[in-house]
């Protein structure tokens, strides 16, 4: 009697452990889905904040080319004016043409999100590998790109280009097109004064025609329509870079 009623005891003990560790793995189970609910959650508003980010470089960029055309454009018609008039002749509405080559546009690009999941080591919650990669690598080009647009801005625009124009004289007469005057008050609320001196002119023109001069001018418009083509082809390839983000950022979106 003694001996069945221990192993009674026994298997009640050992029916009752197991209960116990079941209760405990399926606390654990709906622990982890819960944890794993928040995670996807918790990546959702990553990948929506994402795109908001990745939304505004683009919008950064598309303002950015809107000044290289303007470069683009301007240098152009210069050198058109140029050739037709043989010189740098009947130069009145061709000055401030001249003058708009002395802007020059920074992108300080900040994908705000991106930057904070990197830190936080939150990337990881992306669970498409291929997108955590993409980013990650994004993040990487676009502070290279942003940094060697700063230095060319900088060192070649800044430090060789302006100078030169800014010798001749005529941004105080003449001072920006109307079409870089507009673009300026709206993004830094510029303002600008111009003084009425024409005899300004004639000495800018002087300059300019001088035979080195001439060659120095010609060569720097050149050389600046160069620059605005090279930057726009990068504005452009970042731009499609993020389209392509966007696209795969939405597909995941989409996934759950």
């Amino acid at each position: 009697m003694e001996q069945n009623k221990t192993a009674k005891y026994f298997k009640y003990a050992i029916g009752e452990i197991i209960l116990v560790v079941i209760g405990i793995l399926i606390a654990l189970q709906i622990n982890n889905w819960n944890e794993g609910n928040k995670d996807i959650k918790q990546e959702k508003v990553y990948l929506k904040n994402l795109k908001d980010d990745l939304k505004g470089i683009i919008d950064a960029y598309n303002t950015a080319n809107i000044i290289e055309d303007i470069i683009l454009k301007q240098s152009s018609d210069i050198l058109k004016h140029y050739e037709l008039n043989q010189g740098f002749y009947n130069m009145d509405t061709i000055f401030s043409k001249l003058n708009d080559l002395t802007l020059r546009w920074n992108v300080t690009p900040s994908p705000t999100t991106l930057v904070e999941m990197i830190n936080s080591g939150q990337t990881k919650l992306i669970r498409n590998t291929s997108l955590r990669k993409d980013l990650v690598s994004f993040n990487e080009q676009l502070q290279l790109w942003s940094a060697n647009t700063t230095n060319n801005n900088t060192n070649l625009v800044d430090n060789i280009i302006v100078p030169e124009i800014l010798k001749l004289g005529v941004l105080s007469s003449k001072g920006y097109s109307e079409e870089l005057e507009a673009i300026m008050r709206n993004y830094t609320f510029a303002e600008f004064i111009n003084i009425k001196d024409t005899s300004l002119s004639t000495i800018s023109t002087e300059l300019l025609n001088n035979p080195q001069q001439k060659l120095n001018i010609v060569n720097l418009i050149n050389y600046r329509h160069t620059l605005a083509s090279l930057q726009k082809g990068v504005n452009n390839g970042i731009i499609n870079r993020i389209n392509e983000l966007l696209k795969h950022i939405e597909t995941e979106l989409n996934n759950d």
